[in-house]
C-alpha cells in the first residue's frame, strides 16, 4: 500500500494539512511543535487504533475545543493498482435533557468510511486486515523502529525464525559429531518414539544433578556419623554371651523356687480369696457404672449435641471475625492508596509556569501570543494530569470503595452479635445438662462397696501374720534374685553392643555403595547437561548464519555467553557504525533508520505486504538507503513554521 494524499482536519492541534505524495517516498518540513509527529500519529491512529507512540487512552480531539470534527482521510494505491480512500472522523456527541431546552455533551463517537460508503468500526477493520493482515504486522512495516526496539525478545526471534527459517534437531545433531549421543539422552522412559526437547531435558537434568550433589556431598557425614555410632565390642563373643545368660537364669530359676516355696498353703488360700472377693467388687462396679449410664443416656446425648453446637458457632464466629480484618486491612490499604494519591494532586496543583519569556538565541523578548501559547499548554498539560490523579483515585480507592468494605464490616458484626447470643444459650443448656450428670451416686459410696472393702481388709491382716515369719528369707533371696538380673541386663548389653555394631558396618557398606551409583549418575548428568549446552551453541551459529544470510549489512546475536559457561536466547540487532558492529539501542540515529529500513525490506518481501514507513527526526540522516517502501522523512526545519512537504526526497 502506498499514500497517495494524507489529508487532517483539526487533529491534535493542526487545524488542517494535506500532502499528496502520490505513491512516492517524500519530506515533511516543519519546526519543533508544528505537528510533524502528530501527521505520524495521525496515520497510525487511521490504520490501527493508536499513535506512534504507543500512547494509552489516546484522543485525536484538539485540546480545549468543541463542536469541531476530528479527522483523518487517506488515498491509498493497494498491492494490486486499486485505490480505496479511508476515513476515520472523531467528533462529540450532543443530547438534549428532557425539561432543557439547550443540548449538552454526552460522550463521543467515531465515524468510518470506505470509499465515501459509511460503514461500522468492524467493518473498517476488516477492510484494515484485507489490506496488511494484522495491527502487529502493520506496525513492523510502518515504524522502522518497532522490531529491533519495541518488540519482545521472544516475539522478534519467533517472526525471524518464522521469515529465515528454524533449524530442525536432527540438522543440529549432524553438525557435530558429539552429539551423536544426545537423541538417546533424550528419549523419554517406557516409550523409544516420544522425546525431551533440550530445554525439557536441560531442566530435569539440572535439577537431578543438584540433587545427586546435594547427596553425595551428605554421604561422608553418614558414613562418619555410622563409625562413631559402632559400639567398642573388642573381644566379644555372642555364643559365650548367650552361654553366660543361660547360666545366670538357671540360678535365678533355683533361688525364685526357693522363695516361693516357703508360704505355706494357709496363705495361698487367703490370698484367693482376696482375689476372689476383689473380682466381685470389681464386676459391682461396672454393674453400678452401667445402670448410672443407662439412667443418664438421654442426657449425655443431649451434651454431645449442645458440645457439637458450641463448637460450631465458635467456629464462625472466629471465621466472620478473621473477615472483618481482612476488610480493615483493605480498608487502611484504600486510604492509604488515598492519601498518595491526594499528595499527587496537592504538588501537581501547586506547579506554575516557570518558563522562559526571552529568546535563548537573540535574547528579545519572545512573542507574547507564543508566550501566551506555553502558558496555555503548561495549563492544559496540569489540567490533564489533575483529571488522570482524580480519574486513578476513583478507579483505585473512592469511598464508594471504601464505604463497601465498611458496609461488609457492618453486616458481619450484626451476624456476630447474632452468634454471640446463639452461644450464650447453648452454653447455658449444655451447664444444665452437665450439672444433672453430677448428681449420679458414686460407687464407694454404696454399702455393698463398703461390704467387700471391709471383708478384703479382715483377710489381709491374717494373711500379715502369716507372712511375717518369711519375711527376713525373703529378702535375702530377693536381694540375691536383683544382683543376678543386674547381671543378665550386663550381658544383654553386651549382646545388643555387638548387633548394632554389625547393623553400623553394614550401613557404611551400603553408604559406600550408594557414593558409588550416586557418582556414576552425576558423570552422566554433566555429561548431558554438556551436549545440552554445546547443542544450543551448536543451533545458534546454525541460526546465527541462516537469518544474518536474510539482511545486507545488519547482523543478529541470538543467544549470549553467560558467567557460568551456558547461553540465554537473545535477539539484538548488530548495526554497522563506523567503529563496526554496535547494538541497535547504542547506534546513532541515521544507522537506526537504516537499519529499521533494510528489516522492513525483508518482512515486506516475506509477508507480500508493503506499507509507507515514517521516519522521524529525519534530518539527522545525510542518506537514507534504498529501499521498496514508501518513506515519509518528518524533518524539524526552523525555518518553516507550518507544515511543507516535498515530493521524490530521500
Amino acid at each position: 500500500m502506498k499514500i497517495l494524499k494524507l489529508r487532517l482536519e483539526n487533529f491534535q492541534g493542526v487545524k488542517e494539512f494535506e500532502m499528496e505524495p502520490h505513491g512516492m517516498s517524500c519530506t515533511v518540513y516543519g519546526d519543533n511543535g508544528t505537528g510533524k509527529s502528530t501527521l505520524y500519529n495521525a496515520f497510525t491512529w487511521l490504520m490501527y487504533g493508536k499513535p506512534s507512540t504507543e500512547e494509552k487512552n489516546y484522543s485525536p480531539k484538539t485540546t480545549g475545543s468543541h463542536n469541531l470534527h476530528h479527522s483523518v482521510e487517506l488515498t491509498a494505491e493497494l498491492e494490486d493498482g486499486a485505490l480505496m480512500i479511508l476515513k476515520k472522523d472523531f467528533h462529540e456527541v450532543y443530547k438534549t435533557i428532557k425539561g432543557s431546552a439547550q443540548a449538552v455533551l454526552s460522550g463521543h463517537t467515531t465515524d468510518y468510511s470506505v470509499d465515501g460508503v459509511p460503514v461500522n468500526e468492524t467493518q473498517f477493520k476488516r477492510v484494515l486486515t484485507e489490506i496488511y493482515c494484522n495491527a502487529e504486522l502493520a506496525k513492523m512495516l510502518t515504524m522502522y523502529d518497532y522490531f529491533l526496539e519495541t518488540m519482545g525478545i521472544a516475539d522478534r526471534r519467533n517472526v525471524l525464525l518464522q521469515v529465515c527459517g528454524d533449524v530442525d534437531f536432527m540438522t543440529v545433531v549432524d553438525s557435530d559429531p558429539e552429539l551423536v549421543d544426545l537423541p538417546d539422552m533424550l528419549r523419554k522412559q517406557g516409550n523409544t518414539a516420544a522425546m525431551y526437547t533440550v530445554d525439557e531435558y536441560q531442566k530435569i537434568a539440572a535439577r537431578e544433578k543438584g540433587l545427586v550433589d546435594k547427596e553425595l556431598r551428605n554421604i561422608p557425614l553418614l558414613i562418619n556419623e555410622a563409625e562413631k555410632a559402632k559400639p567398642e565390642v573388642v573381644g566379644l563373643d555372642v555364643a559365650a554371651i548367650e552361654n553366660r545368660i543361660a547360666a545366670i537364669q538357671a540360678q535365678w530359676r533355683e533361688l525364685e523356687s526357693q522363695r516361693t516355696g516357703g508360704e505355706d498353703v494357709a496363705a495361698a488360700m487367703i490370698r484367693q480369696e482376696i482375689a476372689e472377693l476383689e473380682s466381685q467388687r470389681a464386676a459391682g462396679e461396672a454393674q453400678h457404672a452401667k445402670d448410672e449410664a443407662a439412667k443418664f443416656k438421654g442426657t449425655y446425648d443431649r451434651i454431645r449435641n449442645l458440645r457439637y453446637m458450641k463448637s460450631e458457632i465458635e467456629t464462625d464466629i472466629m471465621h466472620m471475625e478473621q473477615d472483618i480484618r481482612e476488610h480493615e486491612n483493605e480498608i487502611s490499604r484504600l486510604n492509604r492508596r488515598r492519601d498518595a494519591l491526594l499528595r499527587d494532586w496537592q504538588a501537581e496543583d501547586e506547579k506554575q509556569w516557570t518558563g522562559d519569556e526571552v529568546c535563548p538565541t537573540c535574547k528579545r523578548p519572545l512573542p507574547p501570543e507564543q508566550i501566551a501559547q506555553a502558558k496555555e499548554d503548561f495549563n492544559i498539560a496540569k489540567a490533564q494530569r489533575l483529571e488522570e490523579i482524580n480519574q486513578r483515585g476513583m478507579r483505585e480507592c473512592s469511598n464508594t470503595m471504601i464505604q463497601a468494605e465498611q458496609d461488609e464490616i457492618k453486616k458481619l458484626s450484626d451476624k456476630i452479635a447474632d452468634k454471640r447470643e446463639q452461644l450464650k444459650e447453648v452454653e447455658q443448656n449444655l451447664a444444665t445438662a452437665e450439672k444433672a450428670v453430677m448428681a449420679s451416686t458414686d460407687y464407694k459410696s454404696t454399702e455393698e462397696y463398703q461390704e467387700y472393702t471391709r471383708k478384703i481388709s479382715d483377710l489381709q491382716s491374717k494373711l500379715k501374720d502369716l507372712r511375717a515369719a518369711a519375711a527376713e528369707a525373703d529378702n535375702v533371696l530377693s536381694s540375691k534374685l536383683r544382683k543376678l538380673d543386674a547381671e543378665i541386663d550386663a550381658e544383654n548389653r553386651k549382646k545388643a553392643a555387638l548387633s548394632l555394631a554389625e547393623k553400623q558396618d553394614a550401613r557404611i557398606a551400603e553408604l559406600g555403595s550408594r557414593e558409588k551409583e550416586l557418582a556414576a549418575q552425576y558423570e552422566a548428568l554433566q555429561k548431558g547437561i554438556h551436549l545440552c549446552e554445546l547443542y544450543t551453541r551448536s543451533k545458534a551459529k546454525l541460526l546465527s548464519e541462516r537469518i544474518n544470510s536474510k539482511f545486507k549489512t545488519l547482523q543478529f546475536r541470538l543467544f549470549i555467553e553467560q558467567q557460568n559457561g551456558g547461553i540465554a536466547d537473545d535477539c539484538e540487532a548488530l548495526v554497522p557504525c563506523a567503529t563496526g558492529l554496535v547494538p541497535f539501542k547504542s547506534a546513532n540515529n541515521a544507522a537506526r533508520i537504516n537499519a529499521g529500513l533494510e528489516v522492513i525490506d525483508v518482512l515486506a518481501d516475506y509477508y507480500g505486504v508493503q506499507m509507507p514507513v515514517f521516519v522521524d527526526n529525519a534530518e539527522s540522516v545525510t542518506r537514507i538507503q534504498e529501499t521498496d517502501t514508501q518513506v515519509i522523512r518528518l524533518v524539524v526545519s526552523e525555518a518553516d513554521k507550518t507544515l511543507r512537504f516535498e515530493k521524490g526526497e530521500r
